[in-house]
């Protein structure tokens, strides 16, 4: 490498672009139907133009979606059986609390709102209680200073 020249270094090597990068870029088309590019009959598989497979692999690949539906719908049923709906009455925080609860372990899955809040409803309204109760008691019994 010479030092002194004032060319500047090109490396050789060729970057390509992966062609995942270049089906990305890609720009769908729509032909009309007289231009529309098909299979030759000869093929022996009939022309689809919306690229869908066709006799034995189209009919298996529907079986296999039919089965992976019916066994998630399966699933889902099960899981709704396993949990129970509750909508209870919270006295302390004067609130309805709505409760998914499994039958199986009695564990509270979900619930609203939430119990940080149910806490704080609690202790709001026992404050409000007893400011208010401290206020009746203030207008029963007016409390007198005497001035000298």
């Amino acid at each position: 490498m010479d030092l002194s020249s004032s060319r500047p270094v090109v490396a050789s090597g060729y970057l390509g672009r992966p062609e995942t990068v270049l089906y990305r870029e890609a720009v769908r088309t729509e032909l009309p139907h007289s231009q529309r590019v098909a299979q030759p009959a000869s093929a022996g598989t009939a022309s689809s133009t919306d690229d869908r497979r066709s006799g034995d692999g189209a009919a298996r690949d529907e079986r296999t979606l039919a089965d992976r539906r019916a066994r998630m719908q399966r699933i889902a049923d099960s899981i709704r059986e396993s949990l129970q709906n509750r909508i209870d009455k919270d006295d302390d925080a004067g609130t309805l609390v709505y409760r998914t609860v499994d039958t199986d372990t009695g564990k509270v899955i979900n619930q609203y709102p939430d119990e940080m809040i149910l806490k704080l409803r609690t202790y709001a309204r026992e404050m409000q209680r007893k400011s208010d109760q401290q206020a009746s008691t203030e207008a029963e019994h007016p409390r007198v200073e005497k001035v000298a």
